[in-house]
C-alpha cells in the first residue's frame, strides 16, 4: 500500500505541475498568435487544452513511479 500511495502522490503532483506549465506555455502561444494576427484569441483555450495534458501527466507519473517502486533494487 505504501508504494501505491507514494505513486498516487507523485501522480497528483505531476498532474498539477503539468497543468500549470501547459497553461503558461499555451498562454504564451496564444499571445504570440495575437501579436501575429492582430486578433484576440479565446484565452480559455489554454485551460481547455491543459486539462487533458494534466490527466496524461498524472497517469504517466503514477505509472512510472509505481513501476519504479515495484522493481527490486540493484545490488551495490
Amino acid at each position: 500500500m505504501k508504494r501505491f500511495f507514494l505513486s498516487a502522490g507523485v501522480g497528483l503532483a505531476s498532474g498539477v505541475i503539468t497543468f500549470f506549465l501547459s497553461v503558461a506555455f499555451l498562454c504564451m502561444v496564444l499571445l504570440a498568435l495575437r501579436a501575429v494576427s492582430h486578433t484576440t484569441p479565446d484565452m480559455t483555450l489554454a485551460y481547455k487544452a491543459a486539462a487533458p495534458v494534466a490527466v496524461l501527466g498524472a497517469i504517466g507519473g503514477f505509472i512510472i513511479t509505481l513501476v519504479r517502486a515495484g522493481r527490486p533494487r540493484a545490488a551495490r
